[in-house]
């Protein structure tokens, strides 16, 4: 339920990192440090507020009915901090460099029914607002929420009307804000009639004390009191489970396929050269399996040129996996964390330098389909192809494309799903996730699962005298994306605490998104692992 105006976009809570790294922004508590002398004012800008459970979805602080200047004036921001969301605006509270303040009053409000209704939805939504001290960032939530009992059952709803501030200073600059209601009993918001006004009275406290940190980068990055959670508990026994699955169907499939094709191509092999010193009938008699397709294996499929734009873009997506550069750094970022320093990037960050390239890649695709287009050299299939194409015989149902898809699909997935939650819950919550050696091992992993299944589904299918294995071997192993897909309306619903038609739209939006990407980087995969397997079998087939 939203209760306020329009959010800024999923994407714009990303795009800020972006230009962070780029230098038009700065993070804050590490950099932009003011010096004070004591009884200089420090100014407090009021940001933004929102559903706790929902972490793309933000509205500005004075949309909802709280104390407010007669002028509003808003901070001139970076656009870093503009695409972030971030509306900061000049609040009421008056603060000066180490001068404590006790329960000084801020305003005093009368808000009407539908105010209180206002507030009473936020609250009901667990809001959090964020305010900025000194470009240190302080939350806390707007209200206070009870329920408790059955029979009789009670609902109470309180508005916090006092803020206790916590302010470190180190010689003459702050290091670290807080705020707090811990000594604070809410506002009740219930029994009010519908024609009744509340008078509120919002007051609030300044405490300041030393400390013997020198830097704010000496601190956690991003440590506001644990209002937010920072790392993820990794459930390593998982993990080793999933992957010793893994090698298993990986192992099994090679072990026996490849035991299989051995068998096939003595059998076919050794029919050749009995054939060829026989009466020299055609090639096709008294042949089955895929040996005998072997004049329209290579023939082009329907829409061929969707094709190649499929495995162009899919390729695209699967060199940002796979450069050296990214492995590298993986390792490093592993290391980092494992031994606690701040230099281990959080997740968000990497997925905005992964943006970088995506935001390059329209160029060199144009780029690269000239270069392409002007330097490709002819297919050349180890077998010729006939003008006429033969009949395909009846399949039986468990070779059907759909079978074909949740097989192809299933397999690989069940390779990443336990790695799947960790990602959720750091792209669409507020946990974060580090251990990206671990994820690229996944990934790895993944690839090659797919490759092996893609293989063993093109074999059955040619065996079975069809060569319709073009769109069949990017659709197998490709719809591992729809089973992603799947699993992120399993999450929505039983994993997470997202609520509202913002939040839901951008959530399926994105991993709409998201499964696309993997169908066309497994189906790149699934085809060029098909395109080689059969290759190789007809480069070893003997024939005239």
């Amino acid at each position: 339920m939203t209760v306020l105006g329009h959010p800024p976009s999923w994407s714009c809570q990303w795009l800020p990192f972006l230009i962070l790294l780029l230098g038009t922004g700065h993070e804050p508590g590490v950099e932009g440090v003011t010096h004070y002398k004591a009884g200089d004012p420090v100014i407090l800008y009021v940001n933004k507020v929102g559903p706790y459970h929902n972490p793309q979805e933000t509205y500005h602080y004075y949309q909802l009915p709280v104390c407010c200047p007669e002028k509003i004036r808003h901070k001139s921001l970076s656009l870093g901090e503009v695409l972030d969301g971030d509306r900061m605006a000049e609040s009421l509270y008056e603060i000066r460099f180490r001068e404590n303040v006790e329960k000084r009053i801020l305003c005093h409000m009368q808000l009407s029914s539908a105010q209180v209704e206002q507030l009473r939805q936020a609250i009901e939504e667990l809001y959090y607002f964020e305010f900025v001290v000194d470009d240190l960032p302080i939350r806390g939530f707007v209200g206070y929420m009870e329920e408790s009992g059955f029979l009789p059952h009670s609902h109470k709803i309180g508005l916090w009307t006092h803020l206790d501030f916590h302010l470190e200073f180190h010689g003459d600059r702050i290091i670290f804000a807080n705020v707090s209601v811990r000594d604070v009993k809410p506002h009740s918001l219930d029994g009010l009639r519908p024609d009744e006004f509340l008078g509120l009275t919002h007051t609030y406290s300044v405490r300041w004390s030393e400390t013997s940190v020198e830097r704010r980068s000496d601190r956690r990055r991003g440590d506001d009191g644990g209002f937010f959670p920072r790392t993820l508990e990794i459930h390593w026994l998982s993990i080793i489970n999933s992957m010793v699955l893994v090698f298993l169907l990986v192992g099994f499939v090679a072990v026996i396929l490849m035991r299989v094709l051995r068998n096939d191509l003595a059998r076919y092999n050794l029919d050749e050269e009995t054939t060829s010193a026989g009466s020299g009938d055609d090639f096709d008699q008294g042949d089955n399996g895929w040996k005998i397709i072997h004049t329209d294996v290579f023939r082009f499929p329907p829409y061929r040129g969707l094709l190649c734009a499929v495995l162009g873009v899919g390729a695209q997506f699967l060199a940002l996996g796979t450069v050296p550069f990214f492995l590298t750094w993986s390792v490093v970022n592993s290391v980092h964390w494992a031994n606690g320093s701040t230099q281990a990037l959080p997740a968000t960050t990497i997925l905005l330098l992964l943006t970088v390239w995506l935001l390059v890649g329209f160029p060199l695709t144009v780029i690269g389909g000239i270069f392409g287009k002007n330097n490709a050299s002819p297919f050349d299939a180890p077998c010729r192809t006939k003008n006429i194409a033969r009949e395909i015989p009846p399949q039986p149902w468990y070779k059907s494309t759909l079978i074909h898809m949740t097989v192809g699909g299933f397999l690989p997935f069940s390779a990443i799903s336990v790695e799947l939650y960790y990602i959720f819950a750091t792209v669409w919550g507020r946990e974060q996730y580090t251990l990206y050696g671990i994820l690229f091992f996944v990934f790895a992993i993944l690839l090659s699962v797919g490759a092996c299944i893609s293989i063993a589904l093109t074999y059955f299918q040619l065996s079975g005298e069809d060569y319709r294995w073009w769109w069949r071997s990017v659709l197998s192993v490709g719809s591992t994306g729809l089973f992603i897909f799947l699993y992120s309306v399993f999450y929505y619903a039983r994993r997470s605490n997202m609520s509202g038609a913002v939040q839901t739209v951008e959530f399926f939006g994105y991993s709409l998104l998201t499964g696309y990407v993997f169908f066309l980087m497994l189906g790149t995969i699934s085809f060029f692992s098909s395109l080689k397997f059969i290759r190789y079998i007809y480069v070893n087939l003997k024939m005239d």
